[in-house]
């Protein structure tokens, strides 16, 4: 995986710039999943920032599209985190493993925007799938999870987080 900067999903985001902007929405949705979403903190995030391997993984059961009826995607990195910081910059990039190897794998690029809503974060990542099933698409995906426990960060830390995720391709 390819970072020159990042982010998490709940506490931190991975975040990036993608040339061109927004997907393209010329066409219909050729895809929706719906799924789980867990990010791992290892030191776990306290109030102090410090190094942190983050670890994001999600998993898709559930899928529209007739050939790729499910989905997964894993990434690690190491960045300066704790329970404080929402946001940070970088390029990110993901890759959707479809169920059926037969498939693909989509390669995802993606900016990311986050934003507290009624105590919980909203991550929205939105880009364009640039190699595999569905290239070239615009896709967006959103993750909701908690905020974290400041008691929690200011003794045990946290630990992992987990959440609903949906993502969209549009062709």
């Amino acid at each position: 995986m390819s970072r020159s900067g990042a982010v998490l999903s709940v506490v931190l985001v991975a975040s990036g710039v993608v040339a061109g902007g927004a997907p393209a929405r010329a066409g219909g949705l050729v895809q929706t999943c719906v799924g789980t979403e867990v990010t791992s903190f290892d030191p776990p995030l306290t109030l102090v920032s410090r190094p942190t391997e983050i670890t994001v993984s999600g998993l898709f059961p559930t899928c529209t599209h007739a050939t790729a009826r499910t989905a997964s995607y894993a990434e690690t990195f190491t960045i300066n985190a704790s329970c404080l910081v929402l946001g940070d910059s970088g390029t990110a990039t993901r890759s959707f493993v479809w169920g059926d190897p037969a498939v693909a794998p989509s390669t995802f690029v993606y900016n990311v925007t986050s934003s507290a809503v009624g105590g919980q974060i909203v991550v929205t990542s939105s880009g364009l799938i640039t190699d595999g099933t569905f290239a070239p698409a615009g896709a967006v995906q959103t993750v909701t999870l908690l905020t974290p426990n400041t008691l929690q960060c200011a003794t045990t830390g946290i630990a992992s987080v987990t959440g609903p995720t949906t993502v969209n391709i549009h062709q």
